[in-house]
């Protein structure tokens, strides 16, 4: 049997499509169940859902018209009637739950962005919404089209049709009611499609009342202008990813419907961008790491920058960049934190072998000869960590010897640092803080008596050579206890 150039582009070109669609997928389904736990916000279950139905909807795709019997002449068509009612039913299920969790998702939007809502808020009241809708309602029309026989070869995949093709009441052995079941599909599909316009709509008007009032307003309120704006930019993109990939569709059967002939030009559009939906939400939900990237790396090529963006959020930082903000003790001086944090993030690998050699020898147990550690890929024996029983008695003779030169330090700096800025110490309590139960709570725990002494002479050694900064470091912990 020989097939037209336009029955072999359709039977092919999803196959690619739909591909690019389920690794778009793919990566926001293990961006988030991986690197994302526990998936605390809203926003990342919403796209969990989204992402897990596009790969239905894509693997479909991928299948193309495989699972169509061969008796129906399509180009590669090798399944069964069996096979065939499978594809149709979970190319109903991940196209009908795709757009009503697109719809979610603005709706998520709308409640941060219009309502002002918070997370807490919207994981109580309207989180269990945003996937029941999209779940139930593509569960239960999917499972209607079993018992209906709806799901027959439509073209270049199996969906809602009627079998044998063209036929027409009686005349059907399948889909009898396929056209009813059509139509109640495309008005849930563009019910989701208007939902999420007019919530776009509402997006865009309180961002336009935002560029009114940001004049007006004090730096906090513009800032917080400033990222309702950006998430606005995200709302916008993920909506028009939702038009581009049903557009053609729609114009497609809209064209069927009225002329009863079919559009070549129509066809492969929608073969092409009817899968893509996956690939283009993947593109979206990469963008604010892209730009991240970007900021944080400005010299980078573009495709280094790509590159970062598809790596897990803390790998995206610049090298020796902390991925969390650490705390800041406001009794030790700037100079002194900065090389404190510094030595915590060194690597054990450093801290324990020589950095400038790319051995380290370290004697073992069993007698005085040297094995020599490989330090590149940081791999050494149980051994090599132990110390000889000799060396562990004079090391601990020293460190006791250290540790009482170092009390008799402390205790000197303490006493001219007392004096000097004339703060009175009692003997059973730690150095006066500004607020009072401070004291009391330092008072209570006497066990880490040690190493709070050590943090209350820096203080004052601080206190005494910076006096003038005292009233800000006052200010600072103000601020941090509220």
């Amino acid at each position: 049997m020989s097939f037209s150039p336009t029955q072999k582009t359709l039977a092919i070109l999803p196959k690619f499509t739909g591909f690019l669609s389920l690794m778009g997928s793919l990566f926001i389904f293990q961006d988030v169940v991986i690197h994302k736990r526990p998936i605390s916000r809203v926003y990342y279950r919403i796209m969990l859902g989204l992402s897990c139905s596009d790969m239905i909807a894509s693997t479909v795709n991928i299948f193309s018209t495989w699972p169509i019997p061969p008796d129906s002449g399509n180009f590669l068509a090798s399944g069964t009637t069996a096979t065939c009612t499978a594809q149709g039913f979970f190319n109903e299920l991940g196209n009908l739950a795709t757009p009503l969790y697109n719809a979610s998702l603005c709706a998520y939007y709308v409640l941060i962005i219009r309502q002002a809502w918070s997370e807490d808020r919207i994981r109580v009241r309207a989180e269990p919404f945003m996937h029941a809708i999209p779940i139930l309602i593509a569960l239960t029309i999917a499972i209607l089209g079993l018992p209906f026989t709806l799901y027959n070869n439509s073209g270049w995949l199996c969906w809602i049709a009627k079998y044998p093709k063209g036929c027409s009441g009686s005349e059907c052995t399948r889909g009898v009611h396929a056209d009813i079941f059509r139509w109640v599909h495309y008005a849930i599909i563009w019910s989701a499609i208007i939902g999420v316009t007019v919530g776009m709509y509402l997006i865009y008007l309180k961002v336009k009342s935002f560029d009114r009032r940001e004049a007006e307003e004090n730096n906090e309120e513009v800032a917080r202008m400033e990222r309702s704006k950006k998430v606005a930019i995200q709302s916008a993109l993920f909506v028009g990813a939702l038009y581009l990939t049903w557009s053609f569709t729609t114009v497609t059967r809209i064209y069927q419907v009225t002329t009863g002939n079919n559009s070549t030009t129509l066809l492969v559009l929608m073969a092409i961008f009817f899968p893509l939906q996956g690939f283009f939400n993947f593109l979206v939900y990469c963008r604010p790491r892209y730009l991240r990237c970007k900021s944080r790396n400005p010299n980078l090529s573009t495709r280094k920058l790509l590159w970062l963006a598809l790596q897990p959020e803390d790998h995206t930082k610049r090298r020796g960049q902390p991925a969390t903000r650490e705390r800041q003790t406001p009794y030790v001086g700037r100079e002194e934190s900065d090389q404190r944090s510094s030595r915590d993030r060194r690597s054990i690998t450093q801290s324990y072998y020589s950095v400038d050699n790319n051995f380290a020898k370290y004697p073992h147990n069993t007698g005085d000869d040297y094995t020599a550690i490989n330090t590149v890929k940081a791999v050494a024996d149980e051994n090599d960590y132990r110390l000889p029983d000799k060396e562990k008695s004079d090391r601990a003779g020293k460190s006791d010897d250290a540790s009482d030169a170092d009390d008799v330090t402390k205790e000197t700096r303490l006493k001219s640092v007392t004096e000097g800025s004339k703060v009175e110490l009692d003997e059973n309590s730690d150095v006066p803080d500004h607020d009072e139960e401070d004291q009391r709570a330092g008072a209570a725990n006497e066990d880490g008596g040690a190493a709070k002494e050590e943090s209350n002479v820096q203080q004052l050694e601080y206190n005494a050579a910076n006096p003038e900064n005292q009233g800000e470091e006052q200010m600072h912990d103000a601020g941090t206890s509220t």
